[in-house]
């Protein structure tokens, strides 16, 4: 048996027992000048979300503490198993929403990240 078979294999089953424990549901809602794209219609999919704290950071200039006003900028991440997603593209600008969590919150697509052989990776940033 080839190796490349069995690491195929190994990585698919990985994936599998991931999304298991992890994925949650999600809409991903496609759209094109801020309105929905009627080309990519929204699907609902389970993909492992993973959410940051948030880091706070001044939004005085430069390195000035003399301000107390901060800005918590929350960063996340979608994980889409590739061999299940069959739906329309991802795009920046895009918008995903956490169906399962309190409050439904939505995200926008800051950046896609197709290249890996298991995952299609979505940036996400707090809308």
């Amino acid at each position: 048996m080839p190796v490349a078979a069995n690491l195929s294999e190994i990585q698919d089953r990985l994936v599998s027992t991931v999304d298991q424990k992890l994925a949650e549901p999600v809409k991903l809602s496609f759209l094109k000048e801020e309105q929905p794209d009627p080309e990519r219609p929204a699907v609902e999919i389970s993909a492992v979300l993973r959410v940051g704290g948030g880091k706070a950071s001044s939004m005085a200039p430069g390195a000035s503490r003399a301000w107390r006003s901060k800005l918590a900028a929350g960063k996340a991440e979608l994980h889409i198993d590739r061999s299940r997603y069959d739906g329309p593209a991802v795009k920046t600008g895009d918008r995903v929403r956490a169906l399962a969590r309190r409050g439904q919150p939505w995200f926008e697509v800051l950046r896609v990240d197709d290249r890996g052989d298991t995952r299609l990776v979505l940036e996400l940033g707090e809308k």
